[in-house]
């Protein structure tokens, strides 16, 4: 498998730390459940690249351990066959569906689209599938992740599922550290100045990767794995969020943030998750 070799012949001892502990969290979600109960909510952003190409060396290693090959499985013969969900938003951006349906094109993805919002997409998959463990990309300091850890059961009035976050504990340098490394694609966006992508009504590039440019008035923006600080990865979310006709209320992924917006108290950290991609 290609990612597990990058990673092997890769001199970033901690990037090597945060793979090998994702791929224990796979391996033992993929133990603790069949491949028919798992699933895999992938939104095209950076951190739901990562989680995919975590996901596939994951499998990789525990179906070569299954079938006791000693490493003989090759890429060729190697499949991917988790369950992709995809909740596409008329709000997303051009370049993150372009890209999310050309990764499952290329991957083999088994990509099941829902346009519901989050909640009623996920109360209706579970109802027509066996599903009991979803794997999400939610890391430390996203809005989402307040409380969970890297299994978590869904939050009361939710559909019942595990939630599983291998990369809960990685930061947005550890996330550029794989996908370089790796040389896997992601989102054009990413090298146009965007760090944290949202819906099209809430997100700008990240000002902090501005070009200045004497010779030319229009902007210009390095790419995000250029950001120094990455404590600032949201710094192109705009502050006040305005409701357009046709998108969909924010959600979280099984926990009670929702409430907040509910409730009128509006953040920049929460107003974003009914489209957050990251």
């Amino acid at each position: 498998m290609e990612i597990d070799k990058a990673i092997r012949e890769s001199d970033d001892r901690r990037l090597t730390t945060k793979y090998d502990n994702s791929i224990y969290v796979i391996r033992r979600a993929l133990a603790l459940y069949s491949i028919e109960e798992v699933a895999f909510s992938f939104n095209g952003g950076k951190d739901s690249t990562v989680l995919l190409h975590l996901l596939r060396a994951g499998y990789f290693l525990h179906q070569t351990e299954q079938i006791h090959s000693n490493g003989d499985l090759k890429d060729r013969e190697f499949t991917f066959p988790i369950r992709t969900i995809y909740f596409e938003r008329s709000s997303a951006f051009p370049e993150i569906k372009s890209f999310t349906y050309e990764t499952a094109s290329i991957y083999g993805l088994q990509l099941d689209t829902i346009c519901l919002d989050f909640k009623s997409g996920l109360e209706a998959l579970l109802e027509a599938k066996p599903i009991r463990a979803i794997f999400f990309c939610v890391r430390i300091g996203d809005p989402t992740a307040v409380g969970q850890e890297q299994f978590s059961p869904s939050s009361p009035g939710w559909p019942s599922f595990m939630r599983v976050n291998p990369i809960l504990d990685w930061s947005y340098r550890d996330v550029w550290a794989f996908l370089l490394t790796c040389k896997v694609p992601y989102c054009s966006l990413y090298d146009q100045g965007y760090t944290s992508i949202g819906s099209i009504h809430d997100t700008v590039p990240n000002a902090l990767l501005c070009i200045n440019d004497s010779n030319n008035n229009k902007e210009k923006f390095k790419p995000a794995y250029l950001l120094t600080d990455g404590r600032l990865e949201r710094a192109g979310r705009r502050k006040k969020y305005t409701p357009v006709s046709g998108c969909f209320p924010a959600v979280s992924n099984g926990l009670r943030n929702v409430d907040a917006h509910e409730n009128g108290m509006l953040t920049a950290s929460i107003i974003a998750v009914g489209d957050e991609i990251l």
